[in-house]
């Protein structure tokens, strides 16, 4: 009996996934105007490596007006992100896929990041998409930033950000960003082209509201999608 009822549990949970990616797909067309050709990346597959930051006992920042975790909001946009470069015909490999850290036992900062970046290695991916919110002290900073860290990630970083600009800032906030060159751990890649994407300031109630919307998450996902699938078609 027991085996019956959670054989019909796992159905159930493959059900449910099969129709997200159903209606994913269907958000995705409808955004991008109806059309598979202009929706998908007419590329052979290529590997998109989606790193959600933070995890387990790191919970990143917080929300301002809930309280909600970073690691959780990363999580689920990632999540998002990579069932739409799966339906655009891509390799997505995540470097985590639930709530907890990358590595087992006492968490350790360090071996967390080592595990991301050995990800990212055994996958030898065309490009690594790091999700993160952002927070700052001027709780009336809001938008959506991409920072890099080599010379590899520049063009990359660059059209994503124009690409968010135009689809995101500009229509929400009225003004643009540049992206923002820096050390960071999980973008320094070598070769391979890596950004960290700041969907939102957790630290301003109107981002976090729009962040806690699974439509704003969809929406934000597949306009990141259609500037990375842009910007390797260019660099063929």
């Amino acid at each position: 009996m027991f085996k019956v009822i959670k054989l019909k549990r796992i159905l159930i949970v493959l059900v449910a996934l099969v129709l997200a990616a159903a209606v994913i797909v269907a958000v995705v067309l409808s955004v991008r105007g109806g059309s598979a050709e202009n929706a998908f990346s007419p590329l052979p597959k290529r590997t998109i490596v989606i790193d959600a930051g933070h995890g387990g006992q790191d919970p990143g920042v917080t929300g301002i007006r809930t309280g909600v975790k970073e690691s959780d909001l990363n999580l689920m946009t990632a999540r998002v992100l990579s069932e739409i470069f799966l339906s655009a015909g891509y390799r997505a490999v995540q470097t985590r896929y639930d709530e907890e850290s990358t590595v087992e036992g006492a968490f350790d900062k360090t071996a967390d990041m080592a595990a991301r970046r050995e990800v990212i290695r055994n996958a030898a991916p065309d490009a690594v998409i790091s999700i993160h919110m952002n927070k700052y002290e001027d709780t009336s900073r809001r938008g959506v930033q991409v920072f890099y860290t080599t010379e590899a990630s520049r063009e990359l970083a660059l059209n994503i950000q124009k690409h968010l600009n135009q689809t995101m800032n500009m229509p929400t906030l009225g003004k643009e960003f540049d992206p923002i060159h820096g050390d960071y751990y999980i973008a320094d890649n070598g070769d391979i082209p890596s950004v960290i994407v700041e969907c939102a300031f957790l630290s301003n109630p109107i981002d976090e509201s729009l962040i806690l919307s699974a439509d704003y998450r969809l929406r934000l996902a597949s306009e990141i999608e259609v500037a990375v699938a842009r910007h390797l078609k260019a660099s063929v």
